[in-house]
């Protein structure tokens, strides 16, 4: 019997829909897991929410949790600090130890957290994990000082690898600890902080080398074979339509979120960018499925910015060419970020060219105009646009109507002459509408 190619007709396409609906969900969880945690001074090893996702994925195994739990809990190590894009960037890169108003502030972010999972409809069922991911085993934790058997066993699980995790992993106020020592405070709190049971399973994963330091171990990658890779929900799914990349909005707006709140002035330009791109490709007559994919590479067209410091973004003076280059590199970790999630190729290839220009003159890449994709000339001018009219740290605002003359000067040498009509066309008080009406 052959297993080569006639073996795809005999495939449910409700089956191959669904495996792709997975698929793009799980991938984008992790990419928003890596840009949550990305830091210049961490080492490409340092993805603490990867690594407590799968670490709870292999002890909800050993605990003998089911399937779609085990699901789910690697879902919540990947977003369990989704909470921390509420608090301000001053905070988080203290090099210092915080003060205890400022701990209180910290404290707060499971709270928001489980409030941002509550309102997604694919995460909804992991917001109590998230927001009682810090409760300890004797009551001693936040929010709601939890005990024993009130804490259900998947957050006494996310609760430990955490904090095993989180000693491992370096801070900007202090070194990390090795994963022994690591092991040894945490079974200094066996018992107090975190359920015995769970703090010996710790143990035993380390023992049998389920676990390997900067890569996925044999152990995971066969749970996740056997238990994350697949769809528990009922239905189909279409790709780019109405229940497709449209129905992982809340998700991917989240992601928006997250990429805005690593530096303070640019609270809002994912959305806006996003926003004024869908309404101009809709002008232009552009065919629906591009006016999707458009708004959603808007939407995630800055995720590489995530590799520049706060200290080189929020500089008042000009930047240094070791500093310009880091700037003039976000589009390629924009790509590298976006283009392993399932079906988001295309979309990645967009944001690697939202900055290219007509004449050549943008980066990375150099392109001219008839090497840039017709989306990309699109977020090309939203994204100046957005950045033209909003604070920044080394100038002022402009009114909208000069942003608009300093983008018709380049039209058809740096932007697309069409879409730049359209925009310039457009009275400032619809855009101020526009932004107010789709922006909370």
């Amino acid at each position: 019997m052959s297993y080569g190619a006639d073996y795809q007709y005999n495939v449910s396409p409700a089956i191959l829909m669904n495996t792709d609906r997975n698929l793009l969900l799980i991938q984008c969880l992790e990419a928003l897991g890596l840009v949550l945690e990305y830091d210049l001074h961490d080492k490409t090893v340092h993805q603490h929410a990867i690594r407590v996702g799968q670490m709870c994925a292999i002890i909800a195994e050993k605990v003998g949790l089911p399937p779609h739990k085990i699901q789910q809990i690697y879902f919540a190590g990947l977003i369990h600090d989704i909470g921390k894009i509420s608090i301000g960037t001053s905070i988080l890169t203290q090099k210092r130890k915080l003060t205890p108003d400022e701990f209180r502030l910290v404290q707060m972010h499971s709270v928001i957290g489980g409030k941002i999972a509550a309102s997604l409809p694919e995460l909804s069922d992991l917001s109590f994990w998230i927001r009682w991911h810090h409760e300890k085993w004797d009551g001693s934790g936040y929010p709601d000082n939890l005990s024993g058997g009130q804490i259900p066993i998947e957050v006494q699980i996310l609760s430990a690898i955490d904090c095993f995790d989180s000693l491992q992993t370096p801070r900007l106020d202090r070194d990390k600890i090795s994963q022994e020592e690591s092991e040894r405070i945490i079974r200094d709190q066996r018992g107090t902080f975190f359920n015995p049971v769970i703090v010996d399973l710790i143990s035993d994963m380390i023992k049998n080398r389920e676990i390997i330091p900067g890569k996925s171990s044999d152990k995971f990658m066969e749970i996740r074979e056997k238990y994350i890779n697949r769809d528990y929900h009922e239905g189909t799914f279409d790709y780019w339509g109405d229940i497709g990349m449209s129905g992982m909005y809340p998700i991917l707006k989240l992601f928006a979120r997250v990429i805005d709140a690593k530096h303070g002035y640019t609270h809002g330009h994912s959305t806006r960018v996003a926003v004024l791109s869908k309404y101009i490709a809709e002008k232009a007559g552009l065919p629906a499925v591009d006016i999707i994919k458009v708004e959603v590479a808007g939407m995630l067209h800055d995720a590489g910015k995530i590799s520049i410091p706060n200290e080189v973004l929020d500089k008042i003076n000009t930047p240094d060419d070791e500093e310009w280059r880091m700037i003039k590199n976000h589009p390629v970790h924009s790509y590298n970020i976006l283009k392993n999630i399932h079906r988001m190729s295309e979309i990645a290839e967009i944001t690697r060219q939202h900055h290219e220009r007509l004449d050549g003159s943008g980066y990375p890449d150099g392109l001219t105009e008839g090497r840039i994709g017709i989306l990309a000339q699109i977020i090309a001018i939203s994204d100046s646009f957005d950045a033209m009219t909003s604070e920044r740290a080394y100038r002022d605002m402009l009114r909208v109507e000069i942003a608009y003359r300093e983008i018709e000067k380049g039209a058809g040498i740096l932007y697309n002459r069409e879409f730049v009509k359209i925009l310039t066309n457009t009275p400032p008080y619809y855009i101020n509408a526009l932004f107010e009406m789709n922006i909370g």
